[in-house]
This record gives C-alpha cells, structure tokens and sequence, in this order.
C-alpha cells in the first residue's frame, strides 16, 4: 500500500470506513500485531468523538461518523458519555473561565477542571469508568480483528478445498478416458476375430466340395488350480483353422449371459467375448467357444469366465487353465 498506515488522517479514514478493504486489512492486521499501534488508533478515536461532539466535523464526515462509527453500541456509549459529560463541564465551569475565552472551550479542558472540582472518592469512581470505557474500545477492536483473522483463514480452506476437488474431478476424468481407450481396443479385437471367422467362412464356401476345416477341441472343467501340473493340454495341428473349448459350468449359476478372457499366464491378454450364452445337456450347463487357432501359440493359457448380473456388473465365475502344444 502507497500510503504510510501511521498517518492519523489515514487512520481515522480507516473509522468512518471510507478506506478501501486492502488498507483496512493492513490496518487492521497491523493493529492486532502492535499494541502500541492499537493506541494510535484509540487516540485518533478519541479525537474524532471530540470533534463530533464538538460540532467540528464537516458534514460528509459527520454523516460517515454517525453511519459507520456509531454502528458499535460500544461506540455510541463513548459517545454519550463524552456528549453527557461536555454538558456537565460546562455548567460547572465558572462564568470568569468563560469571559477569558473568546473561542469555545474544548471537553478536554473542562474535563480536567471538572475532576480537580471532584471529591477523591468520586474521583476514583469517575477513573474508574472512563477505564472501564476505555477497555471495552481496545476488546471491541481486538475482537474485531480476530474475527477477521478467523474469517481469512476460513476462505484459505476453502480454496484449498476446491483446489483439491478440482484435482480429484480432473484424476476422475483421465481414468474414465483410459477406460474408455481400453474398451474400444477390445473392440477393435472383437472386431478383429469376427472378421477373420467371417473371412475364412467365405474363403471355405466354394461350389465344389471342399474338405472340412479341421477343428480343434478341448473340454475345461472348473477346479483346477493354477499351478498343477497336470493341465488339460491342447494339440493343435498344424492345419487347424479353428479351436472350440466346451466350458463346463455349474449347472446353479444364476447369469444369463457371460464374458470370456483368454490370455497367457503371464497376463497378456489375446482374445475376448461377451454376450455369451450357456447350453444345458443333459443336467449339465456348458459355454461353447470358437476361435481362430491362429491366436494360439505353444504354452500356457488361461481363461477367465465372468457372470453378467442385473445392471451390466460382471463377478468372477472361474479360472480354467490349459496348455497348447502343436501336433506334427
């Protein structure tokens, strides 16, 4: 701020609230820090009550005193008392004080003639009050700042707050664009082996007869554990066009539709499907897959099957392993 805060023009300014919020802060901050800073404060408040009382304030800061200043009932006692105390003053004052003055008496000066004019005991009980006034201006203040204090590092949070919600919404948004990229890779891969099926379909549908793709087949039943070593194994010719795996499931599970995920034991996945549908044969429930045996290389596989329940939410069903090997 260009302005010194320790000018009392600026400071009472600051009162009657015709400063801009920026230099109130810094007044207002620097007050509650510097006691003695507080005093200056106290004194130009002091003043302003003088003049007001005194009818010396123009009228624009008479009408900015009486709508800002005198908004604190604490205030407008002083100012009572002040005003109340003008008036006793003055009708103790003897008339020769008057008649040596040409020019109006101030309340300062008739206040220090009116306690020289008091008993001791009245004495200590008007000492008394004035300090008791006076402290109640320095806790209104200081009660002031405080809560401005509180007010200032409760928008702080705030802004933390939404700093942090921001950054999560943002985290949200990023997630849910790298699952969007994952599900339309899955579908191009879904597209994929569609199309080879559909290729190969037609490169078989020929006018004269032709032989029979070979097909490759392999039964998996649930139970068996990642790390046996017996596997149900797999022999893949060399001429195989296709492989179809039979899934046998139990016969109480409540989906309706299921997807499979196949893909080596090292993670990779190689080849999806959804919208699955189980046959049931002779009291036994069953999931037939067909796939090109070209995704299919020498080695260890697995093959996640999951349940589609109400709302598209898909549960673990079973796990089923298998080895391929290729066959001279």
């Amino acid at each position: 701020m260009a302005a010194n805060i320790n000018n009392e023009k600026l400071i009472a300014q600051y009162l009657l609230g015709d400063l801009p919020e920026e230099q109130q802060v810094e007044i207002e901050d620097r007050a509650f820090q510097d006691e003695e800073y507080l005093a200056t404060i106290t004194a130009v408040e002091n003043d302003l009550i003088d003049d007001y009382v005194r009818q010396e304030l123009s009228e624009s800061e008479r009408r900015k005193f009486e709508t800002k200043f005198l908004a604190s009932a604490e205030r407008r006692k002083r100012v009572d008392f002040a005003r109340a105390f003008v008036k006793v003053a003055a009708e103790s004052t003897v008339v020769a004080q008057k008649a040596k003055r040409t020019s109006p008496v101030s309340w300062r000066e008739s206040f220090e003639a009116f306690i020289r004019g008091l008993n001791p005991a009245a004495r200590f009980a008007f000492a008394a009050a004035v300090l008791l006034i006076l402290l109640g201006g320095a806790w209104l203040m200081t009660e002031t700042l405080r809560l401005r204090s509180q007010l200032t590092q409760l928008e702080a949070k705030n802004q933390t707050e939404r700093q942090s919600l921001q950054q999560q919404m943002e985290t949200e948004r990023r997630r849910n664009e790298e699952l969007a990229a994952r599900l339309n890779q899955e579908k191009q891969q879904r597209e994929q082996s569609e199309e080879s099926l559909r290729q190969f379909s037609e490169t078989t549908e020929t006018t004269t007869p032709a032989p029979r793709a070979i097909v490759a087949s392999l039964t998996l039943l649930s139970g068996l554990a990642r790390g046996e070593g017996k596997k149900p194994k797999l022999l893949l010719p060399k001429d195989a066009r296709l492989v179809r795996l039979q899934i046998g499931i139990d016969p109480e599970e409540p989906y309706k539709t299921f997807s499979a995920e196949l893909r080596t034991v090292a993670g990779r996945q190689i080849w999806t499907r959804d919208n699955l549908a189980a046959s049931a044969r002779r009291g036994a429930r069953a999931i037939v897959l067909t796939l090109p045996a070209t995704v299919l290389k020498p080695g260890d596989y697995e093959l996640k099957l999951s349940g589609v329940a109400e709302g598209g939410r898909t549960e673990d069903v079973g796990f089923y392993y298998f080895a391929v090997q290729k066959k001279d």
